[in-house]
């Protein structure tokens, strides 16, 4: 079992906003609750901001909650499905809708 890797970049959007992707691997494919929550931790000040944030990962749904949770204050969350792209599926900001999709 290994603690996730994440990789945070900022990428300048055609509507002018900048979108932050986070991704995430796991080194064994396998990681503990208690892993992931500790990776998190250690990412949460970059989730925080005026940047909406896409996620992009193999890994559990309960992961994917701790995500939401630290990214919860960005103004939107997406989530990656390769056939769709970028779902939105929380957001804060009138310039965003849950259920919309967004390329990078």
């Amino acid at each position: 079992m290994a603690k996730p890797v994440f990789t945070i970049t900022d990428h300048p959007h055609e509507n002018g906003l900048v979108f932050r992707l986070v991704e995430f691997e796991i080194p064994t494919g396998v990681t503990t609750p208690e892993q992931f929550a500790e990776a998190v931790r250690e990412i949460e000040p970059a989730l925080v901001g005026s940047s909406p944030i896409l996620i992009n990962g193999r890994g559990p749904v309960w992961g994917y909650g701790m995500i939401f949770h630290a990214a919860h204050p960005s103004p939107a969350i997406a989530t990656y499905d390769p056939r769709l792209g970028y779902v939105i599926v929380q957001t804060h900001d009138e310039r965003f809708q849950v259920g919309k999709t967004l390329s990078l």
